[in-house]
């Protein structure tokens, strides 16, 4: 287990030093889980980030997507789902 050293500003934020930054790819806003035991140590858990481009395969479109369009659809769906809803509750 390597030993270094990091401080803790007046706002409560904690410096990560450089060397454990390169190593583990941490950019801003990554974000820690932080665990305390019962002897009162420490222990932080990387949540690294993911795109959704990490997950989702890339799109291709043989012409523009209308997003104003696919928005419109969407609203006039869920439009009719509640005015259904709203009817089926009256009878």
């Amino acid at each position: 287990m390597d030993l270094m050293t990091g401080k803790m500003t007046s706002r409560g934020q904690v410096t990560i030093p450089k060397e454990l930054r390169d190593r583990f790819n941490l950019s801003e806003g990554d974000q820690f889980r932080i665990f305390v035991n019962e002897k009162d140590e420490i222990k932080l858990e990387l949540v690294k980030r993911r795109l959704l481009s990490d997950v989702v395969w890339p799109i291709s479109a043989k012409e523009p997507i209308d997003f104003e369009k696919i928005r419109e659809r969407a609203h006039e769906a869920a439009a009719k789902e509640i005015y259904s809803e709203m009817s089926d509750h009256d009878e």
